[in-house]
């Protein structure tokens, strides 16, 4: 199936596809791993500080067990929606100056678009 059924329109599914696509290839979908503190408040001040940024979360994912190097920090899996190009490069800023370990994923990569650099 093409996505599209003349009888019912546009597949939903294949509709949020193009349209998260479309948002990664405009620099508007900004996917990145961080470290941050397993311990009470973490996860609140990661999200606290994207919010304050002004990134909307759209998936985040946390993963204990895959983290060896320390037993009291946990990597966050994080996708977050931009306003624009600009707004990407000021969100991650925000992560790279609170976060020592912050690896971005994707098209959003710096080394990608001279545009998104450090």
């Amino acid at each position: 199936s093409s996505g599209i059924n003349a009888e019912y329109g546009i597949d939903t599914t294949v509709l949020g596809r193009c349209l998260e696509r479309g948002l990664a290839a405009d620099h508007r979908l900004l996917s990145f791993t961080v470290v941050v503190k397993d311990a009470p408040g973490g996860m609140k001040m990661l999200t606290e500080r994207l919010a304050e940024s002004g990134a909307s979360i759209k998936d985040i994912l946390h993963e204990r067990a895959w983290l060896l190097e320390d037993v009291f920090a946990v990597r966050v899996r994080c996708m977050v929606e931009t306003r624009d190009a600009d707004h990407t490069v000021e969100v991650r800023k925000t992560l790279t100056d609170n976060y020592r370990h912050v690896e971005f994923i994707g098209l959003s990569d710096a080394s990608s678009d001279p545009n998104l650099s450090n």
